[in-house]
């Protein structure tokens, strides 16, 4: 029986020689990739997915119906605990195991441990594919493209092929560029062609496999150049897609109803709660209590602030403000830790916690000030549409994929991730446009009332800007640490304004005059704050790393004064 790529070849004589199978599996999650870090040579534990991915791998292994005589690792644990509890899933144990340091993963150099989306945004796309996906590539500080190539050739073929001739099946447990450059040698590929193969945690791969892989056609390799390109500038096209929303609606002056609005909103969300999700494993909500006690100060202020504006009810402008308080944090906030180095899971237990309370107190303002959401409570439907259409689903979607499927999932989660990014571009184009009134450049008031639309924003911007400053200023007070507080910060200057969308078009669908511009006005404010935000991370991470990239796109150590 011919198993992968086992051969069986007869000679003249009848005496048999073997080639036999070789597979190779990348580690499961580690800690590094689940906060968006590159590794490298240092150690990083595997995460909860990574240990049932290494689970999982080890009964494909199992399936295979192959007696591997050894497991060739690497020197790294999280390749050595992958390795292990394959082993342990297997019918019999593998004979012998080959720890060598020639496996362990590219020495990244001045990157090591540092954020991956900042290291893109910090010196973009063509700068990042010169150092990690080229021939010619090297880190500052690191191990180059050749180097790293000709190590791992030279241990294919002066090891692991020696061994498979000799009759004996080899299992390879390593790192992804480790893997990827094994699929280079195995396809017979010149380093010239090489392209990020998108190697994802703990999937077994035979050397078919990897060949297969070499093979994709180039629209893979592209759709994955778009993903890193989202990636690099999604602030910047979402905060565009948002005024391009407004100017269309002016332009064409389509009202959208309230049912399609809601509908459509809630699909796309839904996607971008998904992917997002993904990234999250359940054991993290063991430390909401504690981090809704570091927030409570702040929580009670919005809370406090909120009530008091939709009691007041002195205009809708407030009113909406008032409604803007009261959301939890957007739960693309994880995501926005990751982007921004963040400590991530600050930010989850702070969603999950505010995600609790706050519809809590929106339902009693609902109850206790019908009037102001408008009768009979449209702004309500959608709300609690969005939150279990959008949310509370896709989160139990993500949940079970992995747990079903801990692969599939990280596979998911690390490659195509960023379709739930660019999921945000056409939810924030459709949310403005369908928030802002059908009625022209000509119909937007009287100078007298584009006053005081321009106060209101003002005072807006104000309220929402004293946010922002609260949160910097008690995460001093705090002594909080530099991750911790960067989360802080993005948790409370990032609400959910999606939920706000829903409560928004429920309360202004029957509103009219100038009055309905201050949603699409505030909503285009968000978008263009978060795309602030990560200009300032992004210059100072630079400015951290030290790095230039000179005119001809081959970045540089910037010279260092003594």
């Amino acid at each position: 029986m011919v198993t992968g790529d086992q051969l069986i070849l007869r000679s003249d004589d009848s005496s048999e020689d073997y080639t036999m199978a070789i597979y190779f599996v990348r580690h499961g999650e580690s800690v590094a990739n689940e906060q968006n870090l590159f590794a490298g040579t240092q150690n990083t534990p595997l995460t909860e997915l990574g240990v049932r991915q290494a689970h999982q791998a080890g009964k494909r292994v199992a399936a295979l119906g192959i007696r591997f005589d050894e497991i060739h690792v690497s020197t790294l644990d999280r390749a050595g605990d992958t390795a292990a509890i394959i082993a342990g899933e297997l019918v019999t144990r593998p004979g012998e195991t080959v720890v060598s340091a020639e496996l362990v993963e590219r020495d990244f150099g001045v990157f090591t441990a540092r954020n991956k989306s900042l290291i893109k945004k910090s010196i973009g796309f063509r700068a990042y594919t010169e150092y990690f996906h080229s021939s010619t590539g090297c880190p500052p500080g690191g191990e180059s493209w050749t180097r790293m190539y000709e190590r791992v050739r030279t241990y294919y073929e002066s090891v692991l092929r020696p061994l498979s001739e000799a009759g004996r099946h080899v299992l390879v447990v390593t790192h992804k560029y480790v893997v990827e450059m094994f699929a280079l040698v195995v396809a017979g590929m010149s380093p010239e062609k090489y392209r990020d193969l998108k190697i994802p945690n703990a999937r077994p791969l035979s050397e078919a496999d990897l060949r297969r892989i070499c093979a994709a056609p180039a629209a893979s390799s592209a759709m994955h150049d778009l993903g890193e390109i989202v990636e690099i500038r999604l602030p910047a096209l979402v905060a565009g897609s948002a005024v391009f929303g407004v100017l269309a609606q002016l332009t064409l002056r389509v009202p959208v109803p309230p049912a399609v609005f809601s509908v459509v909103l809630t699909a796309l969300l839904a996607v971008s709660t998904f992917f997002g999700m993904l990234r999250v494993h359940s054991g993290v909500a063991r430390g909401v209590g504690h981090s809704l006690r570091v927030m409570l100060p702040l929580t009670l202020l919005r809370l406090v602030a909120g009530l008091a504006l939709i009691w007041s009810g002195a205009s809708v402008p407030l009113v909406l403000l008032g409604l803007f308080l009261l959301l939890p944090p957007a739960l693309l906030t994880p995501a926005l830790s990751l982007l921004w180095d963040g400590d991530y899971f600050t930010s989850v237990r702070q969603a999950i916690a505010a995600s609790v309370v706050f519809p809590v107190v929106v339902l009693a303002a609902a109850l206790w000030l019908p009037d102001r959401f408008g009768a009979p409570g449209p702004a309500l439907v959608g709300y609690a549409g969005v939150l279990l259409g959008a949310m509370v689903l896709p989160t139990a979607l993500a949940q079970a994929l992995r747990t079903r499927d801990p692969i599939r999932a990280g596979q998911l989660s690390t490659n195509w991730n960023w379709l739930g990014g660019l999921s945000l571009m056409p939810l924030a184009a459709f949310a403005t446009f369908a928030l802002s009134p059908a009625i022209g450049f000509s119909g937007l008031g009287s100078p007298g009332e584009l006053v005081g639309l321009a106060e209101d924003a003002v005072a807006v911007v104000a309220v929402l800007l004293a946010v922002r400053l609260a949160a910097l200023g008690f995460s001093r007070w705090r002594e909080l640490c530099p991750r911790v507080a960067r989360d802080l910060f993005i948790t409370q200057s990032t609400p959910n304004i999606f939920l706000w969308f829903a409560l928004a078009g429920g309360l202004l669908h029957t509103t009219t005059g100038y009055l309905t511009l201050l949603a699409p006005t505030l909503a285009c404010g968000f978008f263009l704050a978060m795309y602030a935000d990560e200009l300032v991370f992004v210059r100072k991470h630079t400015r951290d790393l030290g790095l230039a990239v000179t005119s001809t796109g081959k970045p540089t150590l910037r010279p260092t004064l003594a």
